[in-house]
């Protein structure tokens, strides 16, 4: 089942993917098993039932986001590519991911720009540098943020540097200098959206001054975020903070207020979708008629991607009851084995209270469940890139014996 969002859902990096509990830190690194893979690896950051999980699968369903976007987008403005990613529900407030959302961003408005030609595999290779560098933490351990290997990436590729090579290798580190001096300067707490904002401006400055590729300018921009800082944002020492916002827990998180000079880029959310005034790759549904398209196209994807038969439902329409939870909990062979099943599940109440946030469903049906859940899995990523942003794949799951269909 696929739900179309009218509310944020966006997670909190601070709590436990597997159970929901408040992560700790560890002053020293101890040897740790990824609930997900079963990797077995050094870590820092755990929660106080154990759980513990790996960079790969904690960025998994980000990077997913963030490669659509850098790979698709015809955005020259690396500021609207990064706020565009940042809006994504799934991304936790804090967390590495956006240190592939700088690079991302940036590396596709320079793709675009088309002054220097860049394919998508070298924004995958900035993708793999990144990830040699960029790891959750350790800003706090080493004093190291993701973010700066990863603009570092970024201009490596572009002028080809490498160890012995001589003025590409002086403009690349003199690129993550630049980009570390920002940062520290916006320290107190850490604050990754913030990082992405001030690491785009250093990087597009200096990307002008030595490569003469000229990217638009930084525009004003205004967060929506503070209150989803689970350590207190900075407010009047963050230069994209706005005393006249108000906002409270309930509100909604949506991309950042863009304000160029010669436009004014508004993000603000409707019953059934998000809108966007300007006229740019980012305007989404407006009134009436659009919409229904967009819904119909939904639908016909269904069809595409695997599923047997597709419909829109309400959502006031499901039914939620405990004794499918009990059913789970006394004799299926998945309970407790991941994320999907009881005990770390969402309960039938929790359910019932999320499907009040939502509007509308697709309802896809099919003989594979697997299938099934890989074309909800990409629906909902199509549907993001169509204006509903907070597009949520309630996924099909095996009930049967290991390995059934």
């Amino acid at each position: 089942m696929f739900l179309q969002a009218i509310e944020s859902l966006s997670q909190n990096t601070e709590h436990c993917m597997v159970c929901g509990s408040s992560l700790e830190y560890l002053d020293e690194a101890r040897e740790l098993t990824c609930a997900y893979c079963g990797k077995v690896e050094h870590g820092h950051i755990r929660c106080p039932k154990g759980h513990y999980v790996c960079d790969i699968c904690h960025n998994r369903d980000a990077m997913r986001m963030i490669e659509d976007i850098a790979f698709s987008t015809k955005s020259k403005d690396p500021f609207e590519i990064a706020e565009l990613m940042m809006s994504y529900p799934g991304l936790p407030m804090l967390g590495c991911q956006h240190a592939y959302i700088a690079g991302g961003a940036f590396m596709a408005a320079i793709k675009n720009e088309g002054s220097k030609s860049i394919t998508n595999e070298e924004i995958k290779e900035v993708f793999k540098r990144t990830r040699k560098q960029a790891h959750g933490g350790y800003c706090g351990l080493t004093g190291v943020c993701g973010i700066a290997p990863a603009i570092g990436a970024c201009f490596a590729v572009l002028t080809g540097s490498k160890c012995g090579k001589d003025e590409e290798q002086r403009i690349t580190m003199e690129a993550v200098t630049k980009v570390t001096r920002a940062i520290t300067d916006l320290t107190g707490p850490s604050c990754c959206k913030a990082y992405v904002r001030t690491s785009l401006e250093t990087a597009t400055n200096y990307l002008s001054e030595s490569l003469a590729i000229v990217l638009p300018s930084s525009p004003s921009i205004t967060c929506n975020y503070s209150v989803k800082h689970p350590h207190g944002c900075r407010e009047a020492k963050c230069p994209y903070f706005t005393e006249s916002a108000e906002f409270t827990e309930s509100t909604p998180v949506i991309p950042a207020v863009l304000k160029p000079e010669s436009r004014v880029l508004k993000a603000s959310w409707m019953p059934d979708q998000v809108r966007h005034d300007g006229k740019d790759e980012f305007s989404n549904y407006r009134e009436g008629e659009e919409m229904k398209n967009k819904v119909e196209q939904l639908l016909k994807r269904s069809l595409e991607l695997g599923a047997e038969k597709a419909k829109i439902i309400d959502t006031s329409s499901i039914v939620i009851e405990e004794w499918v939870r009990w059913k789970c909990l006394y004799g299926c062979a998945f309970c407790g084995k991941d994320a999907y099943h009881p005990p770390y599940a969402p309960d039938a109440e929790s359910t019932k209270k999320i499907m009040k946030e939502y509007g509308k469903a697709v309802l896809m049906t099919g003989s594979k469940g697997k299938a099934l859940t890989e074309a909800a899995v990409r629906l909902e990523g199509e549907a993001y890139h169509m204006g509903y942003y907070k597009a949520f794949a309630m996924t099909a799951l095996s009930s049967g014996p290991e390995g059934a269909a």
